[in-house]
């Protein structure tokens, strides 16, 4: 009996400890998960591709683009953030993406969204780039991800906000 009710005991004082390092993880990253490191600055992060045309995107490649810094109401943290971005409508030109086109966003989960390209330009979607000056890590939406500006008429809707984008398929 002793032994059964010393190893309830253990039991009890790791639960505890694992319930302390969820909190302290979750405190840490707001978007919970532990922290994935993000890729190198040459690694193929985002892909384009339409009938013809396959574009391939590294870091590197995103960052001569000429992104902004744009400051948001992040509506899944719940408080504002800085992110630097690039515009839908700038990266769409570098893209050659026809502007009727129709814009299916692709995450590393496999989760789609699906789109105009002009709708995206009129919500003036960007595609984050970075965080607070960092890499965004893969546990917090990255290495890439969908944003839009407070202002945007999709800044409540939620399913446009991809997060760890890795493809847009032209239609």
């Amino acid at each position: 009996m002793k032994v059964l009710i010393r190893w309830m005991f253990i039991s009890i004082l790791i639960m505890g400890s694992m319930t302390q390092f969820a909190i302290a993880q979750a405190e840490k990253n707001p978007y919970g998960g532990t922290a994935v490191p993000a890729p190198a600055p040459t690694e193929v992060i985002l892909t384009v591709s339409n009938a013809s045309i396959i574009k391939n995107y590294s870091m590197n490649d995103l960052k001569k683009l000429n992104p902004i810094s744009i400051t948001i109401y992040e509506p899944f943290v719940r408080k504002r953030q800085t992110f630097l971005a690039i515009p839908f409508s700038r990266f769409a030109t570098d893209a050659k993406i026809p502007k009727k086109a129709k814009l299916s966003t692709i995450a590393l989960n496999d989760y789609i969204y699906s789109n105009t390209l002009s709708n995206f330009v009129k919500a003036k979607g960007h595609i984050a780039i970075a965080l607070a000056g960092k890499p965004i890590s893969y546990d917090q939406g990255g290495p890439i991800r969908i944003i839009f500006p407070t202002d945007s008429v999709w800044a409540k809707n939620l399913d446009p906000w991809n997060w760890s984008l890795r493809r847009i398929l032209v239609k």
